[in-house]
């Protein structure tokens, strides 16, 4: 059950500020969903406005709000806004902002709005205080997860012959949706052949052949929460390479997750995993961080990678997603997403990785 009061203890415990202003704009600012638990509509040009032990949302009225754990103010125009903010903050003068999501126009206009009160950036401590999930978003997380394994159960049965890899992209977040879903998490990546040695790669016109690989990388939005899964194999009858490549990169993924216990810093498995996979033939064919962590944002703000010295610990959310990319056969990933509770990572998907 989501407790906003919980989280804003969780905030202002190890914060010297006596509110928290941060205003949402598009693309949605992640502290501002954080800091009021809302997960539906675009609230932009809205504010929220946080206390120790209470939020307050300032909107415009255009988006339905479905909470009770915050109170609601309803402003008429920029100098309606403008005279809230300023009654609401009147006892502050430290106050919080949201330094990594906030424009400098928006700064300056804080900085009038808010004259003679100090202004302090909590962008990172906020981000930090996201970094354990609660038991609300980690059931956002799961059910997410669960989206997406029904749609690759679905989506692979409408591979086919000459079928465009831009096709299958559209296939794939229509059923996210049709599964459930609020929306895709980010724009699907699909690769057919040579192109799956990309790791972003951007789908286009490319046909489907009989043994290309096939690397399909979707993610779902529930909840205002993500998932994030990839799959690689062959189109028809994959040749020994590919398969040594398939169990290379299957087994990486094996020992990333038994590196990871309590206390263990975020790099430690990714560092093991090219340790491994370089002393295979294939040497430097690993070539990106071996996963993020996940949440409100895809790349939730912290990356399984090397120099991470953030520790697993209860509640944080995350992908490991090793890979090898050959440019003249393609490249084979797998990426699922985990969470670490009770000193151990627990696998959120569950779809078939053949």
């Amino acid at each position: 059950m989501l407790k906003i009061e919980d989280r804003l203890r969780k905030i202002f415990s190890t914060v010297g500020v006596d509110c928290i202003v941060v205003m949402n704009r598009s693309p949605p600012v992640p502290s501002f969903f954080y800091i009021t638990g809302l997960s539906g509509g675009l609230f932009e040009g809205c504010f929220a406005v946080a206390f120790r032990d209470r939020c307050v949302l300032l909107s415009a009225g255009l988006d339905r709000v479905k909470s009770d754990d915050i109170e609601v103010e309803i402003f008429g125009n920029n100098d309606d806004l403008k005279k809230k903010l300023q009654e609401l903050t009147k006892e502050c003068k430290k106050v919080g902002f949201d330094g990594m999501a906030t424009s400098y126009s928006d700064y300056r206009k804080l900085r009038r709005w808010l004259r003679g009160k100090k202004l302090v950036d909590v962008g990172r401590h906020i981000m930090k205080c996201r970094f354990n999930k609660d038991d609300h978003e980690i059931e956002m997380i799961r059910k997410a997860c669960r989206v997406v394994d029904r749609v690759f159960d679905e989506v692979v049965d409408d591979l086919r012959d000459g079928i465009r890899e831009r096709e299958m992209a559209i296939t794939i977040e229509t059923l996210i949706k049709e599964h459930g879903a609020d929306d895709k998490a980010f724009d699907s990546i699909v690769a057919f052949g040579k192109n799956s040695a990309i790791p972003h790669h951007v789908p286009g016109n490319r046909r489907l052949r009989r043994g290309d690989i096939v690397l399909l990388d979707f993610g779902a939005r529930y909840g205002g929460y993500i998932s994030d899964i990839t799959r690689s194999f062959v189109y028809g009858k994959a040749d020994e390479k590919v398969k040594e490549m398939f169990e290379v990169v299957l087994k990486a993924q094996q020992i990333a997750r038994d590196t990871i216990k309590e206390g263990v810093k975020l790099e430690e498995p990714h560092n093991r995993v090219v340790r491994y996979i370089n002393g295979t033939r294939f040497r430097g064919k690993f070539i990106h961080s071996l996963g993020h962590t996940i949440g409100l944002e895809v790349h939730d703000g912290y990356r399984l990678g090397k120099g991470c010295k953030e520790i697993f610990s209860n509640g944080v959310a995350f992908t490991i997603e090793p890979g090898i990319y050959l440019k003249s056969i393609g490249g084979i990933r797998i990426e699922d997403d985990f969470v670490f509770l009770n000193g151990k990572a627990k696998r959120l998907t569950h779809a078939p990785r053949f």
